[in-house]
């Protein structure tokens, strides 16, 4: 946290915008801002967030273009995190047409206000979806974002950072899923797909937030955020497993019976319209390499990861048990 901190105090003597200050990684990042003393214009389509001291809440829609601009009004930095959250029954959440309306034009309606405004940095947090070669709508709307976001570097120094799954919540996101369906006996033991992905830290997208605006080597690029470590599907599995006091099972369901789950749980999805624990999009998701490297991070901003999962897996699995 004190890293997190002291680079917080770096940034100019303005308020910070936040944009999407009510998800799980704009929450953290507000919550640094405020304890190094940053002023923070907080944006959130939903009004029923706290508003702790040094912090203006502005109830904003980015996609109608409303109440933006008064959120910009004095900013000197902008964290553009605002996304569309699928709701979890939603059967095809990576293809919702919210993803065009909140991540395309929400983002260019920002852009037009912030180029006019005296903002000396945008960090636009997108996907490591734009690389992994995904055609669905949400990667599509990620990258064309992106391009939207690098082409405004000239009026301001812009910076898009690609985040793969964050970990470091109780209860939201994918490991955070995983988990609890570990500590519920939902989650078989999982075969070894050979596949390599990596991960990241809710504080370390946090650091390469800070150090993409502080940097001037940052204006106009595109970088990958990771804790530099390489997971596979089952390592996760194994370490969710020991730090829930559990040894994983040395056995693990054939690949031929998860294929068949899958299946079942699709056709599933089609005759009751209800979302099943595992279908063939999960299971290809499970089973699909994801890996992707960041050391431009690490040379350029000097990032330097604070956690990896096996580190912060005993915190999470207190703070799920507290939950």
């Amino acid at each position: 946290m004190e890293r997190l901190l002291r680079l917080a105090r770096g940034l100019p003597p303005y308020p910070a915008l936040v944009t999407g200050a009510s998800g799980r990684i704009g929450r953290r990042l507000v919550e640094v801002l405020l304890a190094a003393g940053v002023s923070v214009h907080a944006m959130s389509r939903r009004g029923d967030i706290d508003v702790p001291v040094g912090m203006r809440l502005y109830v904003a829609d980015l996609a109608r273009d409303q109440g933006v601009e008064a959120a910009v009004g004095g900013v000197a930095t902008v964290f553009h995190l605002a996304s569309h959250a699928p709701r979890a029954a939603d059967l095809h959440p990576e293809n919702n047409p919210q993803h065009q309306t909140v991540t395309v034009t929400g983002t260019w309606n920002l852009l037009n206000l912030v180029s006019a405004a005296d903002v000396d940095s945008l960090v636009f947090a997108s996907s490591t979806r734009v690389l992994d070669g995904s055609k669905t709508l949400y990667a599509q709307c990620k990258a064309e974002a992106e391009r939207l976001v690098l082409a405004k570097s000239g009026s301001m120094k812009t910076t898009v950072l690609r985040l793969p799954p964050v970990y470091g919540f109780a209860r939201e996101g994918s490991i955070a899923q995983m988990l609890a369906a570990v500590d519920a006996g939902r989650m078989p033991p999982l075969p070894d797909f050979g596949d390599k992905r990596s991960l990241v830290h809710v504080d370390d997208v946090v650091q390469g937030l800070l150090l993409a605006a502080l940097s001037p080597a940052s204006g106009g690029k595109a970088y990958t955020v990771t804790d530099l470590q390489q997971y596979s599907t089952r390592q996760i599995y194994e370490l969710i497993c020991r730090a829930l006091g559990r040894e994983p099972s040395s056995r693990a369901v054939p690949p031929w019976l998860l294929g068949l789950g899958a299946g079942a749980g699709s056709l599933l999805e089609v005759v009751t319209g209800r979302k099943m624990p595992l279908n063939r999009e999960k299971l290809n998701s499970l089973r699909r390499s994801a890996y992707f490297d960041a050391q431009d991070m690490v040379r350029d901003l000097a990032f330097s990861p604070l956690y990896t999962l096996e580190q912060a897996l005993p915190e999470i699995v207190r703070q799920y048990t507290r939950a």
